[in-house]
């Protein structure tokens, strides 16, 4: 070889090696590849979702998770669709929408249950049930889906744009705002998530901005008349520009902040028995159980993040808005790092996070074209080895329930709702806008660990009846684990974890897979 030709062959042989390091995204996948892609792209493997995956590579996992619909053991199906949940929202809107038939009357103090508790009113309990079984409707798709990233990336956009199902009317309509976010998932879009959160009546009412009017406005001037007050709410405004698109870093000003919660003055809710008829009212625009409201609306100049809105566009404004804050280099940077916290690890490298918003900008907000980016980057691979990215207790608790019933259908949506409390991590429960955490740091803790190791246990010794949701009495509702099948779904284990399953009996060595910092890692 002359040294003429050293400097060719090298260039070429880092080629290869670029190219190498570049090919998971599209190598079809063996056991060890699915059973990593069902556990950082899902809740974890039983048999069944091993076998669809195998074969199938990381983009075609991903992109069926973002675009085809999933589907549900018949008897699940079945099950929830008797659920209070999933009555339809018009019948929902009629009676517990403003407006509507069943008003909210508090119940008298002196009204008590025999326990001393103030009895609730109807209301209230028929708000509590169906909030229950939003939770468990969610809860039973995402443990029994046959396409388990659809389930764990919606359940990831649910905690973005994440509502109170606590709050007032947010109960009645929050199993609605997860099928609207499910639906505007399946278009690939940033835009089209953020427009269905904003524009659903479950974001409007737990962030107030169906009351926010502003005070130059048709109704703010004739309250102020009346000697009643009126004006903006910031708090959509604020949550829009700090959770949902640029970010607490992302260089908004309180001027921003204020312009924004402008723009959007208009926008609630339909109200029952509204005088006159929404449909009449010049300039109005309702979508589904969204209504904007010009008399509520400031209609006068704004300036947002440098960009000027004309007086008198009215709806327009928010179309617009949405669209500058969806395609705006801080939110490429702020969603990337989202999605890098949760499926990549906790401390994403700086030129995973840029490939990641050059794509996301590149391609106009595709979620797809963004985690294309994340897993076609050349230490992507690397985080696979560990595993070392801390499981969220959801999904620990969902993964150890697959890996015990090995394909069997779940059903028991209320032992999943009870463990799942007792892990404060229910779905719609988050008290506040921001979200569950999903750092190691959020979850990991003695408590905690004591949670997950008496979970192993219970479940290794099948003492839940998790196949049917009112178990028999003769025990056949309980998922019967195996060893072997355990074994297979946990994967590969370090030498410290073999030498401690040494001698165990299978009840307490799948009890010890469970706990295993294999397991408890993704």
């Amino acid at each position: 070889m002359t040294l003429r030709r050293l400097p060719a062959l090298l260039a070429f042989f880092a080629l290869i090696g670029a190219s190498t390091a570049h090919a998971y995204l599209d190598v079809p996948v063996r056991e060890a590849g699915a059973r990593t892609l069902l556990t950082r792209f899902g809740y974890g493997a039983d048999q069944a979702s091993l076998r669809d995956t195998l074969g199938l590579s990381p983009r075609q996992y991903l992109r069926r998770a973002i675009r085809e619909t999933p589907g549900y053991p018949p008897a699940i199906q079945a099950h929830i669709a008797a659920l209070p949940a999933s009555t339809p929202l018009p019948e929902l809107w009629a009676r517990y929408g403003p407006g509507g038939t069943e008003k909210f009357v508090p119940a008298p103090q002196q009204n008590a249950s025999n326990d001393g508790k103030a009895m609730r009113n109807p209301r209230e309990i028929a708000g509590r049930e169906i909030l229950d079984s939003t939770m468990e409707t969610r809860l039973l798709q995402s443990v029994n889906s046959d396409n388990p990233g659809h389930e764990i990336l919606l359940n990831f956009w649910l905690n973005h744009f994440s509502i109170n199902g606590l709050k007032t009317v947010t109960k009645y309509v929050a199993a609605d705002y997860a099928r609207s976010l499910q639906m505007a998932m399946r278009e690939d879009s940033f835009l089209a998530l953020l427009r269905a959160s904003f524009l659903h009546p479950a974001m409007q009412i737990y962030l107030d901005n169906d009351r926010s009017t502003a005070p130059n406005s048709a109704q703010g001037k004739r309250a102020s008349q009346n000697g009643k007050s009126r004006g903006l709410n910031e708090n959509l405004a604020r949550e829009l520009l700090e959770l949902h698109t640029l970010g607490v870093d992302g260089g908004y000003s309180q001027a921003d902040v204020q312009a924004l919660a402008r723009i959007i003055t208009g926008a609630g809710v339909i109200i029952n028995g509204m005088r006159p008829d929404p449909a009449s009212v010049s300039g109005s625009v309702r979508i589904g159980y969204f209504f904007f409201d010009p008399r509520r609306h400031d209609d006068e100049h704004k300036r947002l993040l440098g960009t000027d809105y004309p007086a008198g566009k009215g709806f327009a404004e928010i179309e617009k808005a949405l669209a500058q804050l969806a395609a705006h280099p801080a939110t490429a940077r702020h969603i990337s790092r989202k999605l890098a916290l949760r499926f990549y690890g906790d401390e994403p490298p700086a030129e995973v996070l840029r490939v990641m918003s050059e794509a996301f900008l590149r391609s106009g907000g595709r979620i797809s074209e963004t985690l294309f980016a994340m897993v076609n980057s050349r230490s992507f691979a690397d985080t696979l080895k560990g595993p070392d990215k801390f499981k969220e207790p959801m999904d620990y608790v969902l993964s150890a329930v697959r890996a015990v019933c090995n394909g069997q259908p779940i059903a028991n949506g209320k032992i999943l709702m009870r463990t799942l409390r007792e892990f404060n991590h229910l779905p719609f429960m988050r008290t506040t806008p921001d979200g569950y955490g999903a750092l190691e740091k959020d979850w990991l803790s003695s408590p905690e660990m004591a949670r997950r190791i008496r979970l192993a246990q219970t479940l290794a010794a099948a003492h839940l009846p998790l196949a049917a949701d009112v178990p028999p009495k003769s025990g056949e509702g309980r998922c019967r684990p195996e060893v072997a099948s355990i074994r297979q779904l946990v994967g590969p284990l370090s030498a410290s974890t073999t030498q401690a399953l040494q001698g165990l009996k299978p009840a307490d060595e799948m009890a010890a897979l469970l706990a295993s910092p294999e397991f408890m890692h993704r």
